[in-house]
């Protein structure tokens, strides 16, 4: 009997670890080391100006992107129109718009300086997504010059994201995180650590006590 149970804790142990490792996890295509605070930003994306950021996934089942935006000091934003392009084959795989309404939440007017100013914008999961190039922009429609926005940039992470900003190309990238769902066998391969070291801890004091 004892085996069994023994047996059927390690099951669930092991489904909780899939579970809990199966989700969406994000990656960033800047310097995460650099501080917020030395964050700077694209300048207002006018009319007839377009932010292109170009990245490399470094994963399966890409979904989407967190931007961090900022208002520059207006009381509001114009709609800006948004598009994800897989560059090779000219496919598109999301597009929508940003306006107003996605700036009326408790993240985007965060007193963290890492949480504030970031929106969530959602693809359907891009199969095959891992080595392929994708390009994001962002465009002004109508808007008047007391709505515009800017995108906060730093540095790049690597060598295989491009930012170019109206006719202007950029040596720093934008503060985005590319979101993937997929199993995190990282995080899969953790878990299970810390539970079996809890377990071999949980054993050993029962038998020091006992």
């Amino acid at each position: 009997m004892k085996i069994w149970k023994k047996i059927i804790l390690v099951v669930l142990i092991i489904l909780s670890a899939a579970a809990y490792s199966y989700g969406e996890w994000p990656r960033a295509i800047y310097d995460t080391d650099v501080s917020s605070s030395v964050y700077e930003n694209s300048g207002e994306l006018t009319e007839g100006t377009v932010f292109e950021q170009r990245f490399v996934c470094s994963d399966e089942g890409f979904c989407g992107l967190k931007v961090k935006l900022t208002k520059l000091d207006h009381l509001k934003i114009g709609v800006y129109s948004w598009k994800i392009q897989e560059t090779e084959s000219g496919t598109i795989a999301g597009s929508g718009m940003i306006d107003e309404s996605m700036t009326e939440n408790k993240i985007f007017e965060s007193a963290s300086a890492l949480k504030r100013g970031n929106i969530e914008l959602d693809i359907p999961d891009q199969k095959g997504s891992e080595g392929k190039e994708y390009l994001f922009t962002i465009e002004a429609k109508n808007v008047e010059p007391e709505e515009t926005m800017a995108v906060y940039l730093t540095n790049k992470s690597g060598n295989d994201s491009f930012l170019k900003i109206g006719e202007e190309d950029s040596n720093q990238v934008g503060v985005i995180k590319l979101r993937y769902h997929r199993f995190n066998y990282e995080t899969f391969i953790v878990f299970l650590g810390i539970m079996t070291y809890l377990a071999v801890f949980i054993k050993f004091m029962y038998r020091l006590f006992r």
